[in-house]
């Protein structure tokens, strides 16, 4: 009988280092396939897989559609896609955005609990806001084991620390306590019955798969939230589910109301620098004016200086605020930065991947996947 053997790893800010720290401490044989999701840039080189294959024993892969899911591989989410689980094997896809983000964890974490139900262990490491939250909680109600890093040790603790909120999580530990952990659970049988419950699960087409047709269809997924698509300019439904609750367009893209926020936060953050640059450049045409008026048309002329003058004193008052907001935003920052202590190393490795090169890279030669 199979054991917890399908474990799904997410992090943002500050989990690279830990990712490849529970990477380098995981045995070669475990009875498990690994899946990770970091927030990264679209415009990523996607060397992440490269780096965690050098830390590990075991063979590292940047995800494809379509890859089966064999035991003893890590598979890593592309640069700007997603990272989806199915019974019949990986998904990787471009679709909506979560949280402004692509890859995200909620995604990997929410197709995993349908589809594996018991047999999934959700691992949520350091990160900003709390992508991760809904996806841990749905892995626990399809029967499965959540492990959030303690967030004391972790340098951007927001994302644990909304995870162990949302109740329910199993254990809180170190990254340096998670590698034994994960071997343990995957090497722990689960009885019949729960497996027998999980197989009976429906596992419908996940929003990042294929996005939401609901306004094509009339099923919208909620009520009105009088907000607007940060993304797309859209309508926002409210969608609840217990303690938890989303935001979502009719096109797919989705929100925590944490994440909302920070992109209204950066939206108008954009418009007052927007309108900064018009009310500078409003002034300097002016003044310009002024300047062609000043021997022909003295009095149009001080008039134009006036109201440069006056743009000028708004556009000083606008900067002031937002160079102000700027500095308060980052001085906490900084603090926690110098306070957070770095993620515990989990176990050396040393040795351990040299010995096992030449039959990692035959493995890799006759397992070679699209």
């Amino acid at each position: 009988m199979p054991g917890h053997d399908i474990i799904v790893i997410g992090g943002s800010a500050g989990a690279v280092q830990a990712v490849m720290d529970i990477a380098r401490a995981l045995p070669a044989n475990i009875p498990a396939a690994v899946f990770v999701v970091i927030h990264t840039a679209p415009s990523s080189s996607g060397f992440l897989a490269e780096l965690i294959d050098r830390a590990s024993a075991l063979i590292v892969v940047a995800a494809a559609d379509g890859q089966e899911i064999t035991p003893g591989r890590i598979y890593v989410a592309p640069p700007d896609h997603h990272l989806l689980l199915t019974r019949a094997g990986i998904r990787v896809t471009r679709g909506p955005k979560e949280n402004g983000f692509r890859p995200a964890v909620d995604p990997l974490f929410r197709t995993a609990a349908r589809a594996f139900g018991a047999r999934v262990v959700g691992v949520v490491l350091s990160g900003g806001l709390d992508d991760g939250t809904e996806g841990l909680a749905l892995i626990k109600q399809h029967d499965g084991i959540a492990i959030v890093q303690d967030p004391t040790e972790a340098p951007f603790p927001s994302m644990p620390a909304n995870a162990i909120q949302n109740d329910g999580v199993d254990h809180v530990v170190s990254v340096a306590e998670i590698p034994g952990l994960l071997d343990r659970l995957a090497r722990m049988t689960i009885p019949p019955r729960r497996l027998a419950m999980s197989r009976s699960q429906p596992e419908p087409r996940d929003v990042a798969e294929s996005g939401d047709r609901s306004l094509l269809n009339g099923d919208l997924p909620g009520s009105p939230s009088g907000f607007m698509c940060p993304e797309c300019g859209g309508a926002l439904w409210e969608l609840n589910n217990g303690k938890l609750t989303k935001y979502r367009c009719h096109v797919g893209h989705s929100y925590t109301p944490q994440g909302l926020l920070e992109q209204q936060t950066e939206d108008v953050e954009a418009a007052m620098w927007t309108a900064l640059r018009a009310l500078e450049e409003n002034a300097a045409i002016r003044r310009r004016m002024g300047e062609r008026s000043a021997q022909r048309w003295p009095q149009l002329a001080r008039e134009y200086q006036k109201q440069a003058r006056e743009a000028e004193r708004r556009a000083q008052l606008l900067r002031t605020v937002l160079l102000t907001e700027k500095a308060a935003a980052e001085k906490p920052a900084r603090r926690r930065k110098t306070k957070a202590g770095g993620p515990s190393t989990g176990g050396n490795g040393n040795g351990r991947k040299s010995a096992r090169g030449t039959s990692k890279s035959a493995s890799r030669r006759s397992n070679a996947t699209a």
